[in-house]
């Protein structure tokens, strides 16, 4: 009569075979977990570690076995297991995995991980552990940080060179200087401005200063403002300051704004204010 299935389930090679198997899988899990370059661990709810791979052991510069039961305050002292239990705590009140960056005291300073955190349950659905896998990423964060420093870097010198040459200082003759202004100005363009114009007055020893806003896109109050204050600083030094190439769409515009432009010596084109400028030089 044929072997039931029950009878077959039960069958001492068929379980030991499996048994065997069950065994070299175990074996094989133990052996990638234990070997794996990143932190693998397991703590109670306590935050004593109830596991931990060879990784682990070796940044904690301990033997193997001789971190269990202890807690991240007496691996990694006061600051970091503070920060790490109350990671781990988080990953408990939510009951779901957590994605945190955790700075770790080692021999050769302090490394960065990201560490993923889960809650572990028994068959009761009862909260056991808190299990995780870290991956250092030190040395990914540094060359973040270098990149991004290098960038900030290429920027202010590129806009330092953008500022330079869009506020250019042209010689015209002894004591006269000229400004031509090109593109859109805002804010800090107009700090520029008047920072260029004082610099140019007082390095050329000018008696007579031309803004030429020919390229000047539009104007606005806080722009028109803007300008009035460099003819105004420039003034303070014994500078007067010419102003040419107002557009009429620009003058339009001007007109409507709350901006006192009466003692400002306006001229329709460059040539004017320069002939302007050099009738006026002293005799010798």
């Amino acid at each position: 009569m044929p072997a039931s299935n029950e009878n077959s389930s039960l069958d001492p090679a068929a379980l030991l075979a499996e048994i065997a198997a069950l065994r070299e899988r175990n074996e094989l899990l133990s052996a990638v977990i234990y070997h794996c370059p990143a932190v693998i661990f397991v703590k109670d709810p306590e935050g004593r570690l109830l596991v931990c791979n060879r990784t682990y052991e070796n940044l904690a510069g301990a033997d193997p076995g001789g971190l269990i039961g202890k807690t991240d305050h007496d691996i990694f002292g006061p600051e970091a297991g503070q920060q790490n239990r109350e990671n781990d705590l988080r990953v408990c009140a939510s009951g779901a995995p957590q994605e945190v960056e955790e700075h770790i005291p080692q021999r050769d300073g302090v490394h960065v991980y990201l560490s993923v955190k889960f809650p572990l349950y028994d068959g009761t659905g009862e909260l056991y552990g808190i299990g995780g896998i870290a991956t250092d990423i030190t040395e990914r964060r540094r060359a973040e940080e270098e990149r991004n420093a290098l960038q900030e870097r290429v920027i202010e010198v590129q806009r330092s060179v953008l500022s330079e040459l869009s506020t250019p200082i042209v010689p015209i003759a002894d004591g006269v200087i000229a400004l031509p202004l090109i593109g859109t100005i805002d804010d800090e363009r107009g700090r520029n401005i008047m920072q260029a114009l004082l610099d140019g007055v007082s390095e050329h020893r000018a008696r007579a200063a031309i803004l030429d806003v020919t390229g000047v896109r539009s104007v606005d109050g806080e722009v028109a403002n803007g300008l009035l204050q460099s003819v105004r600083a420039a003034r303070l030094l014994g500078t007067k300051v010419l102003v040419t190439g107002i557009r009429p769409e620009v003058a339009q515009a001007m007109v409507g704004l709350d901006a006192d432009w009466s003692g400002v010596q306006i001229f329709a084109t460059m040539r004017e204010a320069v002939a302007w400028a050099l009738s006026r030089e002293p005799r010798r």
